[in-house]
């Protein structure tokens, strides 16, 4: 017998059991849910009716009581629109009598409308004087109104009474369907039981034999040989399962050779690199590492990063495993700092992750850069710009003061000609100050003598300070500017002097690329643990092959070249920005404006 026929035999007797408690389920509930929502419907709709005809009786009260006094216009209409909404309901009423007792009180409540209709249009009419009026609304006309509020609750109550009935109604037949439900259940249960019973020896045996040859490749055995018992399904899946596992074994020692090949590939590669270079485990342990890692930064194979000792480096592999892109830091502190034989070497620290096909992390690959030569050509280029523009400072004064005094006519009069002459050389001199202070703010900034003072800001307040000041020359220009900073917007770690400066670049760059008519924004926007302020423009846009140098030294567009522009305003604030522990960048379409974008450590 094959074991298709096996499991026919095992499992159509659990298909009818199943099929018959389904369809006697379906069946009992449905007649169940039919009667319960008819009963329930009829006493409901008695019960809305019977709130609606006390509501109209409400309604006739606050017209009499109005009508003491003073007779309105419109009484009548108002009556009658009401007379004519309890009446539809008390015919309603009439049609839906279900419960015992139900008729008599829709019988009384028809006698006791009557006599309240014709009492309110005796009401209505003019009495002898206001004083028998209000004795008629007191002593009749509400004796009436309370006589039908009462009948009309009664009939309520009577309704809700037999809901509640129903309810009980309810859970006596739901404990006898549970009860034959219960009994399917088991006597289902008591067959499968039986059937298993039946069929275990021929089926699961096999299976959980075959389990265990399975668990033992899983630890490794592939030398593992299943015993073939039976030529059905089973047979064959043993066989099939030996041929699998002879394949295991050819894999695994082709790959084992090719592992071995190419550990000594990759070993040979990194020592051949001049940086340190390690790889490294998900979880820290060291797999492989050049002779670099492993004199300078104790990244031995088989140890692991915390062993290293170097919280740096630990702090970017920890990075990188938890946000699984590259870590790098471009804080001047993150730089590491060794002496070899004497010398001093610097080595900046950077961890990339290794993603398989689903994005999971498969390791971390440190690498150490060194970074010496490039720091000893930074220093040079730092001292010689600083040294260069501390000394052009000094005549340049001096230049810009007489130039001033000459052009004041304190020394005598100027002719027109020497006066243009003279208010260009001083608009060149005062362009050429304020590249020199420019290059001396940079030098300041990446020598680290010019230190952020950190601390929480409002970002509303960040954006509006800024905007507030160059307000009018947006208005002036004909430019609209506006601002959006959401609520709950969080504060951001800040040197208000320096973000002030920054602003207000970015601003003037917009206003300068857009005319009149268009339009510059200044939004905030919280995101993960940081806050993301952007200053977007409809003017001409950058072109994209000088997207890449915007933030370069002295660069600037080509064709949006200003007299007054020295090309150093982005650079500067972008090493505000980075000083800060942000980062800033830039997207632009031509003609279709501008759209700058810097982060903020968010204080949370």
């Amino acid at each position: 017998m094959s074991l298709k026929t096996k499991l026919i035999i095992g499992f159509c007797g659990l298909l009818a059991i199943l099929l018959v408690v389904g369809m006697m389920s379906i069946r009992t509930s449905n007649d169940f849910s039919k009667s319960i929502e008819r009963i329930l419907r009829e006493n409901y709709d008695s019960v809305v009716a019977c709130y609606k005809m006390k509501g109209a009786v409400e309604r006739l009260d606050r017209i009499a009581m109005t009508s003491l006094w003073k007779m309105p216009q419109d009484v009548h209409s108002r009556s009658e629109a009401v007379f004519l909404a309890f009446e539809n309901g008390l015919e309603f009423q009439q049609k839906n009598v279900t419960v015992f007792g139900e008729q008599a009180l829709t019988d009384l409540m028809t006698e006791q409308w009557k006599t309240y209709r014709e009492e309110f249009v005796s009401f209505l009419k003019p009495l002898d004087s206001e004083v028998a009026r209000l004795d008629f609304f007191r002593d009749r006309l509400l004796i009436r109104s309370d006589e039908l509020r009462d009948t009309a609750q009664k009939i309520i109550d009577l309704n809700l009474n037999n809901m509640v009935a129903v309810d009980g109604q309810t859970r006596l037949r739901a404990l006898e369907t549970r009860r034959t439900l219960l009994f399917l259940v088991f006597s289902g249960f008591a067959l499968g039981v039986v059937f298993i019973a039946l069929i275990w020896p021929s089926i699961f045996r096999p299976i959980a034999g075959l389990t265990r040859s399975v668990q033992e490749i899983q630890q490794g055995n592939l030398d593992l040989v299943v015993n073939v018992h039976s030529q059905d399904e089973m047979g064959q899946l043993a066989e099939a399962f030996n041929e699998m596992a002879l394949s295991l074994r050819k894999l695994r020692r082709k790959d084992h050779a090719r592992l071995l090949r190419t550990q000594h590939s990759t070993q040979l590669a990194l020592e051949s690199l001049s940086d340190a270079v390690a790889i490294c485990s998900p979880n820290g342990e060291i797999e492989l590492a050049n002779d670099a890692a492993q004199r300078l930064f104790g990244l031995k194979p088989e140890a692991t990063v915390d062993a290293s000792g170097n919280e740096k480096i630990k702090e970017i592999f920890s990075r990188a495993t938890s946000d699984l892109r590259s870590s790098r830091s471009k804080d001047p502190d993150a730089i590491i700092q060794v002496f070899q034989d004497g010398e001093e070497r610097f080595f900046m620290p950077e961890a990339i992750p290794i993603l398989d096909n689903e994005n999971r992390l498969a390791g971390v690959t440190l690498v150490l850069r060194d970074f010496t030569c490039m720091r000893q050509l930074d220093e040079l280029k730092r001292g010689l710009i600083s040294t260069v523009s501390h000394q052009l400072k000094t005549p340049l004064t001096s230049i810009r003061l007489a130039m001033h005094l000459l052009l004041s006519d304190k020394l005598g009069p100027l002719t027109p000609k020497q006066t243009e002459i003279l208010a260009t050389a001083r608009e060149d001199s005062d362009r050429l100050y304020r590249i020199i202070e420019n290059l001396l703010d940079i030098s300041r900034m990446e020598s680290g003598q010019s230190r952020m003072q950190l601390h929480p800001v409002d970002a509303e307040h960040l954006v509006l300070k800024p905007v507030d000041e160059m307000r009018t020359a947006f208005m002036d220009r004909g430019v609209t500017l506006a601002v959006d900073v959401p609520l709950g917007t969080p504060p951001v770690m800040a040197d208000e002097l320096r973000l002030l400066y920054v602003f207000e670049n970015l601003l003037s760059n917009a206003l300068k690329h857009t005319s009149a008519g268009g339009r510059v924004s200044v939004t905030a926007q919280s995101e993960e643990h940081v806050v993301r302020f952007i200053v977007e423009d409809t003017g001409s846009g950058i072109p994209e092959e000088y997207l890449p140098h915007i933030f370069e030294k002295f660069f600037r567009v080509p064709e949006q070249e200003h007299r007054s522009d020295t090309g150093l305003g982005l650079a500067i604030a972008r090493e505000i920005v980075e000083a800060h522990g942000g980062h800033i960048d830039v997207a632009s379409q031509v003609g279709k404006g501008a759209r700058f974008s810097f982060t903020l450590q968010a204080v949370i």
